[in-house]
C-alpha cells in the first residue's frame, strides 16, 4: 500500500542522503520515491509523476544512509517520500527518517529595494543653492 509523507523545511536544504530505519520484517518499505518541492502530492499523482529519485531500502534493522544525486536535491524545500511498495506487507512501516545535508535558513524579513536606471530629476527635490543644472552651473 502506497504511503506519501510530505516533509517541509523552515529554510532551504542541500540533501545529500536520506536516512531510514525500518525492520527486517516483511512490512519494511522497498521502494521509496522521492519528489523534491512538490506540495500539490497526493496519493494518484505520485504514482501517476515520475519521481526526482528512487531509493532502494534493504530489509534490516540498521539505520540505512541512502545517498542522493546532489545535483537534483541542491535546493530543498520540500521533500515528499513516496513509498510505492514493501516486501508482501498490507502495510508498510518505518521507524525513523532523516535527512543528512547542509541548511540554510531562510530570511523572513521583508526586504526594501530601490532601483532606478536612470533617475528622474522630477522625481527628486533640488538642494537649496543649486539650479536644475546642478554643480555644473556653480563652476565645478
Amino acid at each position: 500500500m502506497a504511503h506519501p509523507s510530505q516533509n517541509s523545511f523552515a529554510g532551504v536544504l542541500k540533501l545529500h542522503s536520506v536516512l531510514i530505519r525500518s525492520s527486517d520484517s516483511s512490512s519494511s518499505p522497498q521502494t521509496v520515491k522521492l519528489y523534491h518541492n512538490r506540495d500539490d502530492l497526493d496519493f494518484s499523482t505520485a504514482s501517476d509523476l515520475s519521481p526526482t529519485q528512487s531509493l532502494y531500502v534493504s530489509r534490516t534493522n540498521d539505520i540505512q544512509e541512502l545517498p542522493v544525486k546532489r545535483t537534483s536535491f541542491g535546493n530543498v524545500y520540500n521533500l515528499t517520500l513516496f513509498i510505492e511498495d514493501n516486501y508482501g506487507e498490507d502495510a508498510s512501516r518505518m521507524f525513523w527518517v532523516g535527512f543528512k545535508g547542509e541548511f540554510r535558513e531562510l530570511n523572513r524579513e521583508p526586504v526594501e529595494v530601490l532601483y532606478e536606471k536612470a533617475a528622474n530629476p522630477k522625481d527628486h527635490e533640488l538642494i537649496a543653492g543649486l539650479g536644475e543644472k546642478g554643480a555644473s552651473r556653480q563652476g565645478l
